[in-house]
């Protein structure tokens, strides 16, 4: 019970810590045109075969590498709008992150 409450701490402060990219977002004024995509939507959709691989690898890896390999989405979804100056792929890649989070909630 205590390894539970352990990874549910993990988990949340992992789960919780993303709002910080949005704010991030906010602060550097990168604005959020959906009408301007391009070829970072086609490195985003690279993204898009990590739930699967987590939920079909769920016991050869670690819990903590878990939440870090969830967490790859969201990273790389925030580095490519800074760079190409659109906040629309940080909100195209989250949706990815959360159904990682969600494939490996911690359980009984």
């Amino acid at each position: 019970m205590n390894q539970l409450l352990e990874k549910r701490k993990l988990y949340f402060a992992f789960l919780f810590s993303s709002f910080i990219f949005f704010a991030l977002l906010i602060i550097l004024k990168i604005p959020l045109n959906p009408f301007d995509t391009g070829h970072p939507v086609y490195i985003l959709s690279i993204f898009s075969v990590l739930p699967a691989y987590l939920f079909f690898s769920r016991k050869k890896i670690s819990f903590k590498n878990q939440l870090i390999l969830g967490y790859i989405p969201l990273i790389a979804g925030f580095f490519i709008s800074i760079i190409f100056n659109n906040s629309i792929y940080f909100l195209i890649s989250f949706p990815i992150f959360l159904l990682n989070y969600i494939i490996i909630v911690p359980r009984r």
